[in-house]
């Protein structure tokens, strides 16, 4: 697996997964590809357009697609 983000427990409370908590990433599974993100739970994102080139990112990873 690929970790493209990870976020800082310390920087909130309640965070329950370590040290180690992955919000993004992307790795070949069973023959293919597969891509996750955890963000975009808001609609703002999907005005930024970091974010979204994050998932058009993914999406063309998924896809098998050279640049």
């Amino acid at each position: 697996m690929h970790v493209l983000i990870k976020i800082d427990e310390k920087s909130y409370t309640g965070g329950e997964n370590g040290d180690n908590h992955p919000m993004a990433w992307y790795h070949n599974f069973d023959g293919g590809r597969a891509f996750y993100t955890e963000l975009g739970h808001t609609d703002e994102s999907y005005a930024d357009p970091l974010y979204l080139n994050h998932l058009l990112g993914g999406i063309k990873y998924a896809m098998g697609w050279k640049k």
